[in-house]
C-alpha cells in the first residue's frame, strides 16, 4: 500500500511540473528584458533596478490586466531563445515584430514605431548610408541594426553582445559609425556630445511584446490592457517621460 500511495504521489507531483503555462495561471508572469538598451530598459546605477520606456509600460499593462510581474534580465539572444521555448512566460525589449520571429513567437499588438539610424562621431564625415561603403559599424549582433547594415555591400559589420559596447568602441575609435534604433540612438546622442546622428532613417518598425507559441489567453489580456493604457493616454505620458528631450 505504501509502495502505491508513493506512485501516485510521484505521478502527481511529475503532472504538476509539466503543466504548462503555471505561472500565468496563478497571476504571476515571467517577463524578460534585455535591460542595455536606455531610455527603453536598462539597469539604474544607483537602485540596481531595472527601468525605462518598456519598464513602465508594461507595469501599467499588468496592473491594467491584474497580473504580478517578476522581471528577468536576460542577454538579447537568450531572450528569444527563452520566450520560443517558453522559459518566459512575455518579453519585452525594444522587439521589432518580424516574420521570421513569427514562425517561433507571437506579438501582442505594436505599441511603438521605431526605425534604424546611423549614429557618428561629430567630427566624422560620414552623412548617410552611401557614406559606409568601407567603414566599420557596430551592432547589437542579433538584432535588426545588425540586419540591416550586413545587407549592405562593401560595409564592414562589427556584432557586440550589448549596444553599449558599439558606442564604447566608437567613441574609442575601434568602429566608424553605430547603428541602432532611433531612441535609443537619440539617447546617446543626448548624453555625449561628441556623437551625432546622420542621414535618413533607414527602416520603420514596430516594436511588440513577445510571447510563446500558444499564449492565447494571456495575448488577450495584454492586447486588451495595452488598448486601455493607450486609450488612457499613458504611452504618451511614458514618451513625454523618457523620449522627448
Amino acid at each position: 500500500m505504501k509502495r502505491l500511495l508513493w506512485l501516485l504521489l510521484a505521478t502527481v507531483l511529475v503532472a504538476g511540473l509539466l503543466l504548462p503555462g503555471c505561472s500565468g495561471d496563478s497571476g504571476k508572469i515571467r517577463v524578460a528584458t534585455d535591460a542595455t538598451w536606455p531610455p527603453f530598459e536598462y539597469v539604474d546605477t544607483t537602485t540596481g533596478e531595472i527601468v525605462g520606456f518598456d519598464v513602465d509600460l508594461f507595469n501599467a499593462i499588468a496592473e491594467e490586466a491584474g497580473l504580478e510581474v517578476e522581471w528577468i534580465n536576460v542577454e538579447w539572444d537568450p531572450l528569444l531563445a527563452g520566450v520560443a521555448q517558453g522559459t518566459y512566460d512575455a518579453a519585452i525589449s525594444s522587439i521589432t515584430i518580424k516574420e521570421e520571429r513569427k514562425a517561433d513567437m507571437d506579438f501582442s499588438d505594436p505599441y511603438y514605431i521605431a526605425g534604424q539610424i546611423i549614429v557618428a562621431k561629430t567630427d566624422s564625415a560620414i552623412t548617410g548610408a552611401d557614406d559606409l561603403v568601407g567603414k566599420s559599424v557596430g551592432v547589437q549582433s542579433g538584432t535588426t541594426g545588425d540586419d540591416e547594415v550586413s545587407a549592405m555591400n562593401g560595409v564592414n559589420v562589427t556584432g557586440y553582445d550589448e549596444i553599449g559596447m558599439a558606442f564604447v568602441a566608437l567613441m574609442n575609435n575601434q568602429v566608424d559609425a553605430v547603428v541602432c534604433d532611433t531612441p535609443v540612438a537619440s539617447g546617446y546622442v543626448k548624453k555625449y556630445d561628441t556623437l551625432k546622428t546622420v542621414g535618413e532613417v533607414l527602416t520603420t518598425e514596430e516594436y511588440g511584446i513577445a510571447m510563446p507559441k500558444g499564449s492565447d489567453e494571456l495575448m488577450g489580456k495584454i492586447n486588451q490592457a495595452l488598448a486601455e493604457v493607450k486609450s488612457k493616454g499613458i504611452i504618451d505620458q511614458l514618451v513625454e517621460k523618457w523620449l522627448v528631450d
